[in-house]
């Protein structure tokens, strides 16, 4: 599990998904480039001048913002906003260059993944947690891309199991806490391909949740779901009611934990 400690690996993570989504959108045209994503109100050129924003942000040394608030839209919407007027191949030509930027910065001056940093919405997180979730932030991006345009791929890429990491660290909270499983609760996730995993969060007396692989011998709840569903779910891409989901066991909690299964902004 990458928890930010194996910097090398989030840095290729971040570099191969980057290389994927500027690949994938090398000959598009204006079709191409208007294309509605499962971001809200986003189109394939909106999402690579977000990303844009997030590395050039990296770039100025990842500056705190005045409040968790301003980071948001500054990170997220104004590059968005900034680009309305842009070409998509005006705006790829950003990308490319402020990727090789940030590509260069980091062979410059290898970070120390112990730093402190903030993140876009004002968290104090170290370095190297911040240099995972911009591999996540680009993971994410790049299948919004790709399920725009019909070019599906790269869904067991690095990345993907940086995705795992982070969506998964949030499942307790989002069974118990968000959902309001009761005590005595225990919710498997069984996920497959291609990148599967068999999990339960258990919720105690206290009602709270504890996350851990799948032993048995019984769920209270199950939900069964292939790792795309999943990670769309998780990242607020797809309604529940569209998910191809299976349910098994208590089919009241199941649906208070899928109404509250997205845990991106």
């Amino acid at each position: 599990m990458n928890d930010g400690s194996d910097t090398a690996a989030s840095i290729e993570a971040w570099r191969q998904t980057f290389t994927a989504s500027l690949d994938v959108c090398a000959d598009l045209t204006d079709p191409g480039w208007s294309a509605q994503t499962e971001c809200p109100l986003w189109t394939v050129k909106d999402v690579c001048a977000h990303l844009v924003g997030g590395e050039v942000w990296m770039s100025q040394g990842h500056p705190a913002p005045a409040d968790g608030r301003s980071g948001l839209v500054g990170i997220a919407d104004r590059p968005v906003a900034e680009r309305r007027g842009a070409t998509g191949a005006e705006v790829l030509a950003e990308l490319r260059e402020v990727f090789a930027l940030r590509q260069r910065q980091l062979a410059a001056d290898p970070p120390d993944p112990a730093a402190p940093a903030t993140t876009a919405y004002g968290v104090p997180v170290n370095l190297g947690i911040l240099l995972t979730h911009r591999a996540f932030d680009g993971w994410v991006h790049e299948q919004d891309i790709r399920r725009a345009l019909g070019r599906p791929g790269n869904l067991d890429a690095p990345g993907a199991l940086i995705a795992r990491d982070i969506l998964l660290a949030s499942l307790a909270r989002v069974v118990a806490k968000h959902a309001a499983a009761p005590p005595g609760s225990v919710v498997r996730l069984a996920v497959g391909d291609p990148v599967p995993f068999d999990v339960a969060v258990t919720v105690d007396d206290n009602g709270r949740g504890y996350l851990a692989p799948w032993a048995g011998p019984a769920a209270s709840t199950t939900l069964r779901m292939d790792w795309e569903t999943y990670s769309r779910l998780a990242a607020g891409r797809i309604a529940p009611a569209s998910a191809p989901v299976e349910v098994s066991g208590d089919a009241e909690v199941a649906a208070k934990v899928l109404d509250v299964f997205a845990v991106t902004p």
